[in-house]
């Protein structure tokens, strides 16, 4: 059972690391069109940063417990949903939907 919820937990910080590197990238991006093109929409930059945020923290959170190897209980309160009632998958407490399977959480 330690053993799957491990491997639930890598999975879900493998998939943080791909969307960090994909918000990054488009952060990136948004700022450079904003820059050639001469306009400003703080409000934007603002959305994309905390979201990009969010996930940093998140994964660090879920890389602390993955190397401390607390059991996923106590990964709750650290931004950790849990775990999809359908599938398995871990989820972020800030998630309404799971990204593997699509169910409601």
């Amino acid at each position: 059972m330690i053993d799957r919820e491990r491997w639930r937990l890598r999975s879900r910080a493998k998939y943080l690391r791909q969307l960090r590197e994909l918000q990054l990238r488009d952060l990136g991006g948004f700022m450079l069109e904003q820059h050639r093109q001469g306009r400003s929409r703080p409000d934007l930059e603002q959305a994309k940063l905390a979201g990009a945020a969010e996930t940093d923290r998140e994964l660090r959170e879920l890389r602390s417990a993955l190397e401390d190897e607390r059991p996923l209980g106590e990964l709750r309160s650290a931004g950790i949903g849990g775990s999809c009632p359908s599938c398995g998958t871990v989820h972020g407490s800030e998630d309404r939907f799971c990204s593997w399977c699509g169910e409601r959480l």
